[in-house]
C-alpha cells in the first residue's frame, strides 16, 4: 500500500518505520504531500537489518515538476512513492553499490538501478522488475542478473551479514560455501527472525488484525518480523476481503 501524508500535518520528524523518518521521504523542491510504499520500508528495514548498518535516503518521493527538473524517467518509481535513491553504510564506511545492487537482487526488490559507486536506485513498483544500470540510461540492461553483470560472488555478498550462524562459521575462510551450507544459513536467519517481537508502532493495526482474524500466527509466534511469501500474501487478501463482505 502506498500512503499519502502531510508534512505539515505529520511533521518531518515522524516515524515511518522503526529508522525512516517522513522527512527522509519528501519531495527536494519542498512540496507538502509525501507518497510512501509500505512495502519500500519494509524492504529497506530488511537492508538495513541485514547488513546491521545505515541507510541514506539521497531521494524518496518526487514531484512531477521535481522529478522533471533533476531528469527522472517520465514513469519513475519515485512519482508514486514506491522509489529510493540510496546510500548504505556498515560501520561508517560506505557499502560499494555493485555489493549493494547484488544483495537488493536476492533480498527481493523489484526494481534495482546501479547509480554510481555509492548509490544505488531500489523500487517496489507494481508490475514487473527492472534490472539497471544507470550510467547507460534507464532500461533494463544489465541482463537481469547483477551477480554476473558485475562479476560478483555470492560469497562476497554473503560476508556483508550482521552477524553468521555456527553453519556458516565451520567453513574453512579459504573454501567457498556449498549451497547446502548456505540454505541451512538462511534457514536460521529467517527462523530468527520470525521470533523477533514487533515494534510499537505497529501496535494499534496488530491489535486490529488479530482481533478480525486477518492474521492468526504460525506456531507459538505471530513472526511479524518474519518475511511474507505470495501464500500468506493471497491469504491475508482472502480473509479481509471476506471480513470486507460480512460488513456490507
Amino acid at each position: 500500500m502506498v500512503r499519502s501524508y502531510s508534512l505539515k500535518k505529520f511533521g518531518g520528524e515522524h516515524l515511518l518505520s522503526p529508522h525512516f523518518k517522513l522527512k527522509e521521504f519528501a519531495s527536494k523542491d519542498g512540496c507538502d504531500t509525501v507518497l510512501v510504499s509500505d512495502e519500500l520500508l519494509t524492504m529497506l528495514e530488511r537492508l538495513r537489518s541485514y547488513l546491521n548498518g545505515t541507510i541514506t535516503i539521497n531521494s524518496g518521493y518526487r514531484s512531477v515538476s521535481h522529478n522533471k527538473k533533476v531528469g527522472g524517467a517520465a514513469s519513475s518509481q519515485h512519482l508514486f512513492g514506491t522509489a529510493a535513491d540510496i546510500v548504505v553504510r556498515k560501520k561508517g564506511e560506505i557499502v560499494p553499490a555493485k555489493l549493494i545492487c547484488c544483495l537488493c537482487q536476492t533480498l527481493g526488490f523489484k526494481g534495482i538501478g546501479y547509480i554510481s559507486k555509492n548509490a544505488v536506485h531500489v523500487d517496489m513498483r507494481r508490475l514487473g522488475r527492472y534490472r539497471g544500470d544507470e550510467r547507460r540510461g534507464y532500461a533494463g540492461n544489465v541482463g537481469g542478473d547483477f551477480y554476473r553483470y558485475f562479476n560478483v560472488s555470492e560469497k562476497q555478498v554473503r560476508a556483508l551479514a550482521a552477524t553468521l550462524p555456527a553453519a556458516a562459521k565451520s567453513v574453512n575462510k579459504e573454501e567457498e560455501m556449498t549451497q547446502q551450507q548456505f540454505n541451512a544459513m538462511a534457514e536460521r536467519y529467517f527462523a530468527a527472525k520470525n521470533d523477533e517481537p514487533a515494534s510499537g508502532w505497529s501496535k494499534e493495526a496488530r491489535a486490529w488484525a488479530e482481533k478480525a482474524g486477518i492474521i492468526n500466527g504460525m506456531a507459538n509466534t505471530m513472526a511479524y518480523k518474519g518475511c511474507c511469501s505470495r501464500e500468506m500474501a493471497v491469504t491475508l487478501i482472502y480473509r479481509l476481503y471476506r471480513l470486507l463482505a460480512k460488513e456490507q
